[in-house]
């Protein structure tokens, strides 16, 4: 129990060393739980201490009567940063058994316990320190204003510190994570999405994202001037990015003057790239960013520029790859005179087969851009035999079936992955379930999904396409004859994959149509 004397010294003692006179900032106030079955004491110490002040904040009293209630409160807010405890209350060890609590079933190493009794005996100090980790230990006999003050104050420094290096902690953890997220991307919308996204969970980790306001920009400016790669917000934000001028201009003063753009409501960060690109990452809030938030800003930036810079690289090449496919093919169908957008539609109705039956992201893709390859082999096939109108004897059949072995030793040579997977189209296409298909005979899955794809893709629009030998087929013809090759010609799953999405395959249809009424569709 407190004396009369400390009690005085508590309400009355000498306040010049503390920050009551400093303003308040507008960040959230310092929890303090007070954990006492004396009324008197909650009000002596709140009291005490209800005009300090620390980093710019204030302090939030709760209130625990008793070891149980603290439990409650302790579990109703995660961010107490000092709990001033005393120990004998329902129990003569309820304080020591709240510690416990903190410690070890809350998992809490972050809040500091200081420890206030009146009967010290009860609670040895060392072994109270000790065992239940306290950080520091007060007899209330002794605990006059200054003492507590600095008791408190030590405690919040301690508190602050442990939280920023959690915090610093997290947020490299969350750095390492978000680079390995969104150096899966392989757009450079998709990662500017990702990045937006992720860099707001980085910086308002310690926040409900519900309840953070925030709004973030990835824009780039090239030859053709600037464009919006991505955005997103959060909280009460309805105007649009594409009509907000004072965003715009921020973006532009970074990359006019290719530096970082910092104020304190939004930061602009200026991502340098090679190949005449430059791109900037725009992010504002109704949070100030804290100088540790601007540090993981920074890192997360230089990992974003290597990603940036990837994802370009790596899609110029699949343009080049892409032209090169499309080169070959359009020499085969100069050739072959076949209608000029059959490989484009191809490799879409492969696509489509290939995301539709689960393949992953890279085998989807590969798929797309070597399906056009399938034909590629008929640029060795002569043209008398290749053009002609009739029925091909045995010989000239013979002649034409090797356009498929052809196509495959042209890219076998290749350490391309879509030249590889174009070589296995090429071979595999004409490939049958059952095994009556050429060149190899080959039966079910000893056929590469992607020759199965492929096959199915092809038949489908050989037959809704004219062609020198034969008029299109109507829908309902085609339906009919891939439906009774169900497990003859083609794999039955991609069958069914086809009676499911056969809309969309009439839709890749008339969006690459070549001549209008090719095929007449049935209702």
């Amino acid at each position: 129990m407190m004396t009369n004397n400390a009690a005085d010294q508590l309400l009355f003692g000498n306040n010049s060393e503390s920050e009551i006179d400093q303003p308040e900032k507008p960040f959230k106030k310092w929890k303090i739980l007070i954990v006492d079955d004396e009324e008197g004491i909650h009000a002596v110490t709140e009291m005490a201490l209800s005009r300090v002040r620390f980093d710019g904040s204030g302090l939030q009293f709760l209130k625990a009567y008793s070891g149980q209630e603290a439990r409650r409160v302790l579990a109703e807010h995660e961010d107490i940063a000092v709990v001033l405890l005393d120990v004998v209350m329902e129990t003569d060890d309820a304080g020591l058994q709240v510690a416990d609590y903190i410690r070890y079933e809350l998992g809490n190493h972050s809040t500091r316990i200081i420890l206030r009794t009146g009967q010290p005996g009860q609670a040895p100090e060392e072994k109270v320190v000790e065992r239940y980790d306290i950080n520091d230990y007060k007899e209330k006999t002794e605990l006059t204003y200054r003492k507590l003050y600095s008791a408190v104050y030590t405690a919040l420094r301690s508190y602050r510190d442990i939280v920023a290096l959690e915090r610093n902690r997290a947020g490299l953890e969350k750095v390492v994570n978000a680079t390995t997220s969104i150096l899966q991307e392989s757009s450079m919308q998709s990662l500017a999405q990702g990045v937006l996204e992720q860099l707001a969970a980085l910086l308002y980790m310690d926040q409900p994202m519900l309840l953070a306001e925030y709004e973030g920009v990835v824009a780039e400016k090239d030859d053709d001037g600037i464009s919006i790669l991505a955005h997103t917000s959060q909280g009460n934000k309805e105007h649009s990015i594409e009509y907000d001028f004072g965003i715009r201009a921020q973006i532009q003063q970074a990359l006019e003057s290719k530096t970082d753009v910092v104020d304190k409501d939004y930061c602009v960060r200026y991502i340098a790239n090679k190949n005449g690109v430059e791109t900037v990452l725009y992010m504002a809030g109704k949070q100030p960013l804290a100088i540790s938030d601007q540090r993981l800003l920074d890192l997360y930036c230089r990992n974003v520029a290597v990603a940036f810079e990837n994802v370009r690289l790596n899609s110029n090449l699949r343009e080049t790859q892409k032209e090169i496919v499309y080169a070959l093919c359009e020499l085969a169908e100069t050739r072959s005179r076949e209608t000029g957008n059959h490989v484009r539609r191809v490799a879409y109705y492969s696509r489509l087969m290939a995301q539709s039956l689960g393949l992953d992201r890279l085998q989807c893709d590969q798929v797309f851009l070597a399906a056009p390859l399938h034909d590629v082999g008929k640029i060795g096939i002569p043209d008398a035999v290749l053009n002609k109108p009739g029925k091909l004897s045995g010989d000239e059949w013979t002649l034409m079936k090797t356009h498929t072995t052809i196509g495959a030793q042209i890219m076998k040579r290749s350490r391309q992955p879509v030249l590889q997977a174009g070589a296995i189209i090429a071979e595999q296409h004409h490939e049958n379930w059952d095994g009556s298909g050429y060149p190899h005979g080959l039966v079910g899955e000893q056929i590469h999904i992607f020759g199965r794809i492929v096959a199915l893709a092809d038949v489908f629009d050989a037959l809704a396409s004219k062609r020198c030998y034969k008029d299109a087929w109507a829908l309902e013809q085609i339906d009919n004859f891939i439906f009774e090759q169900s497990g003859v010609k083609f794999d039955p799953a991609l069958v069914e994959i086809y009676r499911a999405r056969r809309q969309a395959f009439i839709d890749i249809l008339e969006r690459f149509r070549d001549r209008p009424n090719a095929a007449k569709q049935v209702v």
